[in-house]
């Protein structure tokens, strides 16, 4: 009775419209998600899964997987309609189960022999797990798709901002499709991505870094991640360090932008946390400052012969005695010397350079000349040699 499938399989042709009906009612009632469905298309798509039912009960074959599949087509068009892939698939199975029904009363009628009905049903649900795969990779490709395209636009738009101070209406018109609050206040952080979970960070930073009424804007800019937050990102930087410019309106993203950029310089060496203009101060101006930094350099760190060991204790003595205020007792207690050493190198410092003869401002410019010499920003410096 081999050829009593494929009969029966052609009888269910005439139960067509009813699979049709039946099975759109259900999809409605189940599924909020199909309203926005126009009932005769979703009709039509039930159709053709009843046709594709019965090609596959007459020729005992599931179809070939094909980029071009129309059950592709089909996710495509309720992907467009903003159906969820979970619901696509359900309502596919909604409609297989009509015809599944509609399957075994004609079987039933025609007396179909028990095997030959497990074999049509078994080879429905085979079609079953065959729409569901070819769904399922068309919603991966197509969220794949979208995502690139989201964040070209998104990274666009962050360029735009963060260099043009003027916002035409194309850009207004960018950043509300983004939820961007162009009446709100902003600024700009920079977080490197080299070596680090960049999806991780976008995600972390979009979140911390949006309000209710604001999103932040966060894309990956060549060894960056680079950010327009609405507020200070709250979350753990653990293992990288966050630069953010001062807030302000849109119009003055480019002020925040730049002052980022100087934070960036200093903040990239450090291992992680957030830093801002507040973290360095003057030290900001250190990066652009070649000839100052050379000057200073030449002023008070060559004079002590920085690459042979009595310099580097002395620019270690000096950075120490910086920090603890000036302090040769907690120079001494830090760098585990007596306290006459740390006068004898302070006083040689002295008479190399004259250091201390000017006050106030001969130590500033020492400060400046160490962070300038430790960070290797002067030209043609090199702090390890």
């Amino acid at each position: 009775m081999s050829s009593a499938l494929p009969e029966v399989a052609l009888r269910i042709r005439e139960d067509e419209d009813s699979i049709a009906d039946l099975a759109a009612s259900r999809i409605y009632g189940e599924l909020a998600t199909y309203v926005g469905v126009p009932r005769d298309e979703l009709l039509a798509s039930v159709r053709t899964n009843a046709r594709r039912a019965v090609d596959v009960l007459i020729s005992r074959q599931i179809p070939a997987v094909s980029e071009n599949a129309e059950h592709r087509a089909t996710t495509r068009a309720r992907i467009d309609e903003n159906v969820p892939i979970e619901d696509i698939i359900r309502a596919y199975r909604i409609s297989l189960s009509a015809t599944h029904e509609s399957f075994i009363s004609k079987a039933t009628a025609a007396g179909l022999d028990p095997q030959n009905t497990l074999d049509g049903a078994t080879l429905l649900w085979r079609l079953g797990d065959w729409f569901t795969a070819g769904a399922a990779a068309e919603y991966r490709y197509r969220a794949g798709t979208e995502a690139m395209k989201q964040s070209f636009e998104i990274g666009s738009l962050v360029r735009k901002l963060t260099t043009d101070s003027v916002i035409d209406d194309d850009t207004r018109q960018r950043a509300k499709k983004y939820d961007v609050d162009i009446d709100g206040v902003y600024a700009v952080a920079a977080i490197p991505a080299a070596g680090h979970d960049v999806e991780k960070i976008i995600r972390d930073v979009k979140s911390s870094g949006s309000t209710a009424r604001a999103q932040a804007l966060v894309a990956q800019i060549d060894l960056r991640v680079v950010a327009i937050v609405a507020r200070t990102p709250t979350v753990t930087v653990s293992d990288v360090p966050l630069a953010i410019g001062p807030f302000g309106p849109l119009v003055h993203l480019v002020r925040s932008a730049r002052i980022c950029e100087q934070v960036w310089k200093l903040a990239r060496k450090e291992p992680s946390g957030i830093h801002s203009m507040e973290s360095y101060a003057w030290k900001l101006a250190v990066p652009d400052s070649t000839d100052i930094n050379e000057y200073l350099i030449h002023r008070y760190i060559s004079p002590l012969r920085p690459a042979t060991a009595a310099g580097r204790d002395m620019l270690e003595t000096l950075r120490t005695w910086l920090r603890a205020s000036s302090s040769v007792r907690q120079t001494s207690k830090e760098l585990n010397v007596h306290e006459n050493t740390v006068r004898y190198r302070l006083q040689k410092f002295s008479d190399l350079t004259g250091g201390f003869e000017h006050g106030i401002d001969e130590l500033f410019g020492l400060r400046w000349a160490l962070e300038a010499y430790d960070s290797g920003f002067a030209a043609n410096t090199d702090p390890t040699d």
